[in-house]
């Protein structure tokens, strides 16, 4: 069963220069659309396909070939909740694919990007950048004039540590993704390691895994498996769990412990640093590996710092720290955000969903799955909602990705969930 919709608006607005002209619009609501919409905290930007039947030939008379804004609008006329793709959100297409040639028409598919993608490819970021990672990615895409410059919302996590770099003439969102695993956050107990940067219907998102993992699920993101017919919106329609642990590969990385030998050349001194799974914070529980595995190198790394201009500001401003972290700093930090994102992905579950507007990658929703148990009691103490230290598979996930589909007559959200098993709650 999926949930009832109406495609309200599915239109296309030409632009300067694009096939379609400047602010002329094209309908596709009657060619039957079929949408796609997709978001992922692993992707800085959102996606839309629009497959639809073109009576018209508007596509070979016009010779779209890409450059139109999409505008969309689908409602759930039950609930009155809507799913829009509006002008903000600035999406245009990328190109033509599928084109097919038939005696009634034509069928054609339309991709969309956000048109900060195209941008990036065009802005080339050359400055020096000093202080808090957060407020350089908040720079590079709102306000440096060689940057994004866009307008949608940025969600950003201070984080605890400064750094330091030249952008090198490279790609601004390039440059946004380099530095996530350079990022660090403070946690009860210590440090914590990994940011993710990522897009979805809100705006942009600069955030550490340790905070999305303490988010609760909104009000009615509680869905359940119901083995016997049931007409709710909140039922989960297909389930499929996997696990991505890949252990031989992890000890090939060096991903639960390895050794780092570093080689100042000006000091011509070397230091040597261990690394373990257990160095990294707000675990509770560790990767456990026969016969101590875990905690024997096997990977060693060779690395020579350079402390020249960039590695450390040359003058401190009164009141501040330095602003730039020290190389083999950085490259513990590296190195423990790098453990804590593969940690992260080693559990995860697709779910198909009736269609939900208000679902959103970076949040959380709550699945709950039947289990024989001769207590009652103990059942449902084990599904509260955030207990995740049991080997029930009802509990907290995280959104990593979702997939709306809609058209055919049918509607419904695929979802891609991780669940962390080694964080405390």
């Amino acid at each position: 069963m999926t949930q009832n919709f109406t495609i309200t608006k599915c239109l296309l607005v030409g632009t300067e220069g694009s096939s379609l002209g400047d602010a002329e619009e094209y309908d596709l609501l009657g060619g039957d659309p079929r949408i796609e919409y997709m978001e992922s905290i692993l992707s800085p930007a959102i996606g839309l396909t629009v497959n639809f039947f073109d009576a018209s030939s508007v596509v070979s008379r016009k010779g779209l070939t890409g450059g139109e804004y999409i505008q969309l609008e689908i409602e759930d006329p039950e609930s009155g909740t809507k799913f829009e793709i509006k002008s903000d959100h600035k999406l245009i297409i990328n190109g033509v694919k599928d084109l097919k040639v038939g005696p009634e028409g034509q069928e054609a598919t339309f991709e969309a990007i956000p048109e900060e993608l195209m941008v990036n490819e065009t802005a080339k970021i050359s400055k020096k950048y000093s202080g808090n990672i957060a407020d350089i990615v908040k720079e590079i895409l709102t306000s440096d004039v060689k940057g994004i410059q866009t307008s949608k919302t940025l969600d950003e996590e201070s984080s605890s540590n400064k750094y330091s770099f030249v952008g090198n003439f490279r790609r601004p969102i390039d440059i946004i993704q380099w530095l996530q695993p350079k990022a660090a956050c403070e946690v009860e107990g210590g440090e914590s390691y990994g940011f993710l940067f990522w897009e979805n219907l809100d705006g942009y998102h600069f955030k550490s895994i340790e905070s999305l993992l303490k988010k609760e699920p909104e009000d009615g993101e509680k869905y359940e498996k119901i083995e016997v017919p049931a007409e709710t919106p909140l039922k989960i329609l297909d389930d499929n769990g996997d696990t991505n642990t890949d252990t031989v590969m992890n000890l090939r990385r060096g991903m639960y412990a390895n050794k780092t030998i570093y080689v100042d050349l000006s000091k011509q001194v070397k230091t040597v640093d261990d690394f373990k799974v257990a160095d990294i914070g707000a675990l509770e529980k560790l990767p456990k590996l026969p016969k101590g595995m875990e905690e024997k190198p096997t990977t060693l790394m060779f690395r020579i710092t350079d402390p020249g201009a960039m590695q450390k500001d040359s003058k401190k401003v009164e009141g501040e720290e330095d602003a730039m972290e020290k190389q083999q700093d950085l490259a513990k930090i590296q190195n423990k955000s790098y453990a804590r994102s593969t940690l992260l992905f080693s559990q995860s579950y697709n779910v198909a969903l009736p269609f939900n507007p208000q679902l959103r990658a970076g949040n959380t929703i709550f699945l709950k799955f039947p289990l024989p148990d001769d207590d009652e009691s103990k059942t449902n103490e084990r599904r509260k909602l955030g207990d995740d230290k049991t080997n029930d598979p009802s509990g907290k996930y995280l959104i990593e990705g979702l997939k709306h589909i809609i058209g055919d007559g049918n509607a419904e959200t695929q979802v891609s969930l991780i669940r962390d098993t080694f964080t405390a709650e």
